[in-house]
């Protein structure tokens, strides 16, 4: 009997002890606050059973179950159709079918992120910078994998992604899962645990500090090799997952030893080097960090250029249009290319669709110095606006045209996520698009019916007042490829909601997920 109690608590001590080496805060899903709450995450539920009045039913999608050992987490859907279906029969039995099938499509996708402060205030408050900050937990080591245990019953080719991020200090990559990995999405079912492990690669150079992880049920459209890093965030919105799939988790943790990628190894090519606020990592050299001595074609760009010249250094285009149109046709030969944009302040759009032209040789579009190239979607607003004091520190258009070429805003209300709003700029400050004007200084909300600002005590009538006037600088589609490196975009529209990306893209910038983003800045 005594060796059994002995063996008994020798288990318990080498688990905890595997916990604590796993550096994951409550990766083993032990610890709950409430049977739909874990500690150290934070959960897309929208409320406890019977206790939100505008749902009155359970749309929890993050449960309490019993996992591989002790606790584990269930991720699921809930929707309008199954709160119908449970609670209201005979109302359910009523709706057509094609009704039932518009409200199941429409299931609200379960997601789990990591969690260390309040990050339920972040998100309701709608800061993103803050949200970031709590989301993060501190690593002593480098991982070479994230390992766990799960369960499936996903439905009509519904799949989880994972995303494990490793960062160095002011959140910059330090690595994660690697381009063409397939691990760190789940798509098949079973009924019993089994065991999953995420391959983890580190960049040169770079020791990790910190981490979080992010899990999310995603529809049938979502690939099983998602774009690298955050460009799957785009993707995530696109594709929400169908009611009914539901994914059991339990026993996260980082495994493994450390893998740093060789500096030379062709995959640093495919990686697009952002951080999670949509910036990305710099060389700090004063350029974009690539050898100008590569053999590639070289066409110039410069402010005091002309559509007529030949588009060399000396004799350089006015306009990115052009250069992408002769950069097509050299592409077309097999010859790589780079577009080189002087210093300078840039305003213009251009737009390309290779969606046919996949297969191509490469394309670098470029700021000769980083950052220095300035591309800006704004001008200052009409001379007859006024405006008009709607409450302390509130001032309210005299119209909501506030310059003829202004861009219009959308929302989208059949995908809230799709939704713009024009930049809107006081003194040289981007204020911050948010539905609660009144309890946020140096924010605005822009719709069709009305324009409203906070600009923190500034009489907005004596102000220097900038709207965008372009949708974007550069949206370029398919074409292989294609990375855009070093430029800074300023006063291009943002999202109507706070904190996610729109269309597939960073402000200034439309995209298709072949488009690598290098060390960019948007503000």
């Amino acid at each position: 009997m005594k060796k059994l109690c002995f063996l008994f608590l020798l288990l318990i001590s080498v688990s905890m002890l595997s916990q604590n080496d796993c550096e994951i805060p409550n990766g083993n899903f032990q610890n709950w606050s409430g049977s739909d709450d874990p500690v150290n995450w934070i959960t897309t539920n929208m409320g406890d059973k019977y206790g939100t009045p505008t749902v009155d039913f359970d749309m929890r999608n993050v449960l309490k179950t019993p996992g591989k050992f002790g606790n584990g987490v269930k991720i699921k859907n809930s929707s309008v159709l199954e709160m119908l279906k449970i609670e209201k029969p005979e109302a359910y039995a009523k709706l057509p079918a094609s009704i039932k099938e518009q409200l199941r499509k429409s299931s609200f996708s379960g997601s789990l992120f990591s969690c260390q402060g309040n990050c339920e205030n972040a998100i309701l408050a709608e800061n993103e910078i803050f949200m970031r900050q709590n989301m993060f937990f501190p690593i002593s080591k480098a991982p070479g994998a994230l390992c766990g245990y799960y369960k499936a019953n996903l439905k009509e080719g519904d799949k989880l992604w994972i995303l494990p991020y490793l960062a160095i200090e002011k959140d910059l990559p330090a690595g994660g899962v690697m381009p063409n990995e397939t691990a760190s999405v789940i798509f098949e079912n079973t009924s019993v645990w089994k065991p999953f492990k995420i391959p983890l690669r580190l960049f040169p150079d770079r020791v990790p500090v910190r981490a979080f992880i992010q899990m999310q049920l995603v529809g049938s459209g979502f690939p099983v090799t998602p774009p690298y890093g955050m460009n799957a965030l785009e993707l995530v919105q696109k594709y929400p997952s169908t009611d009914g799939s539901e994914v059991f988790i339990d026993e996260l943790c980082f495994c493994d030893e450390a893998d740093y990628i060789d500096p030379d190894d062709p995959i640093l090519d495919e990686i697009v080097w952002e951080g999670t606020g949509g910036g990305a990592v710099s060389n700090d050299n004063g350029n974009t960090g690539d050898d100008e001595e590569d053999d590639s074609e070289k066409i110039y760009i410069a402010t005091n250029g002309s559509d007529n010249n030949s588009g060399t250094e000396s004799s350089p285009f006015a306009t990115l249009q052009k250069a992408l149109t002769v950069a097509h046709g050299k592409r077309l030969e097999g010859q790589a290319v780079t577009i080189i944009v002087k210093d300078g302040i840039y305003k213009q759009t251009a737009e390309v669709d290779w969606s046919n032209s996949m297969r191509l040789s490469p394309l670098k579009i470029k700021a000769q110095n980083t950052h220095q190239a300035i591309f800006v979607g704004s001008e200052p607003i009409s001379g007859h606006i006024t405006w008009q004091k709607f409450g302390p520190d509130i001032y309210k258009a005299s119209s909501t045209t506030l310059h003829p070429d202004q861009v219009e805003a959308n929302n989208d209300y059949t995908n809230p996520y799709n939704g713009i709003a024009p930049a809107l700029v006081v003194n040289g400050t981007v204020l911050t698009h948010t539905q609660a004007v009144q309890q946020t200084p140096q924010s605005y909300f822009f719709s069709p019916q009305m324009v409203l600002a906070n600009a923190g005590g500034i009489d907005l009538n004596t102000a220097t007042v900038e709207i965008s006037v372009l949708e974007y600088a550069m949206k370029i589609t398919g074409g292989g490829n294609v990375s855009i490196r070093g430029f800074r975009f300023k006063h291009f529209p943002v999202p109507y909601m706070a904190g996610v990306t729109v269309n597939d893209a960073s402000p200034g910038i439309r995209k298709s997920s072949n488009v690598n983003l290098v060390n960019c800045l948007y503000e």
